[in-house]
């Protein structure tokens, strides 16, 4: 049977093995990276960033950090670093929220691809393949996703369906849907770039970078180690900080029952919180004035 490449070959928090070579653009519309700062700012300006990884369909506690942001100031910059959807109840709504922040404040609000995107974009392409189907029940934890997407009536044929063990139908029944009602949404995620590069010395990521590319980790980065690279260069020094999300904190500090921000001592801000397990999402500010981080964990 078929397994979805961004599913069954990862487990978060362990080792995997990387892609060799450069990367490979999957499709005109996915674009590499961005490092623009916007058309009327300085490159050396006065500035707020503030970054949020790994939310999983979790709008309540998105909301909540959100809060804190004000994206009206025109030094604030908000960069979110991938895993809009999957595990938590509402995918479709994260989806739409920042979707609707980067119509009202344009390229100040900046979103990135994870591995999560990358799968809803799988589950969407890959429908006409009848093996992959077993991939995306498991995959969509308590159809969580799928539930998000869906009106009321809508799941409750998709439940009738797997209830009957008709999954092939139960899975094309769910794309057919959301490709007709959300296609916007596809749209958007096609168009996601992999990093973002501040004026400031910075690499904003899901997961990583090559970095033994040294300067041309640019094109030393396989695609899918920009979404999917466990944290192999921990403690060691680049010449780039490198702002990642992608496995929780507490998995990559081996801290037990760590929360918040962990910086490595070295070149390296992780910032999934695990808002699953502690149902916020962790939210890391720089000034650059300063030079500081800060954030839950960095105090």
């Amino acid at each position: 049977v078929r397994t979805a490449r961004y599913t069954f070959n990862h487990v978060e928090g362990r080792d995997r093995t990387r892609l060799p070579g450069a990367r490979e653009i999957r499709g005109a519309a996915a674009p590499h990276g961005t490092n623009e700062w916007g058309p009327d700012a300085n490159r050396g300006s006065y500035v707020h960033i503030y970054a949020m990884s790994d939310i999983h369909g979790c709008l309540d506690a998105f909301k909540a950090s959100l809060s804190t942001v004000d994206l009206d100031a025109e030094d604030s910059k908000l960069v979110l670093l991938g895993d809009y959807c999957d595990r938590g109840p509402d995918s479709l709504g994260v989806f739409e929220l920042i979707m609707d922040l980067q119509k009202r404040y344009g390229d100040r609000v900046v979103a990135l691809r994870g591995n999560h995107e990358e799968m809803f974009l799988e589950y969407i392409d890959e429908v006409k393949d009848p093996n992959f189907t077993q991939a995306w029940i498991l995959a969509d934890s308590n159809l969580a996703t799928a539930k998000s997407f869906l009106d009321a009536e809508a799941f409750k044929h998709v439940k009738h369906l797997l209830r009957l063990r008709e999954f092939e139908e139960a899975y094309a029944f769910t794309v057919e849907r959301i490709m007709a009602e959300h296609a916007d949404i596809i749209a958007w995620v096609r168009k996601l770039p992999y990093f973002y590069e501040s004026p400031f010395g910075q690499v904003f990521v899901h997961a990583g970078i090559d970095e033994g590319a040294g300067e041309y980790w640019k094109l030393g980065t396989a695609d899918e180690s920009f979404t999917m690279m466990p944290p192999d260069c921990v403690g060691r020094k680049f010449y780039l900080d490198v702002i990642a999300g992608h496995i929780n904190t507490e998995a990559v500090s081996g801290i037990t029952g760590y929360r918040g921000i962990w910086h490595d001592g070295a070149s390296h801000y992780y910032i999934d919180g695990n808002v699953m397990k502690n149902g916020e999402v962790a939210m890391l500010s720089y000034d650059s004035e300063t030079g500081k981080y800060s954030g839950q964990g960095l105090e």
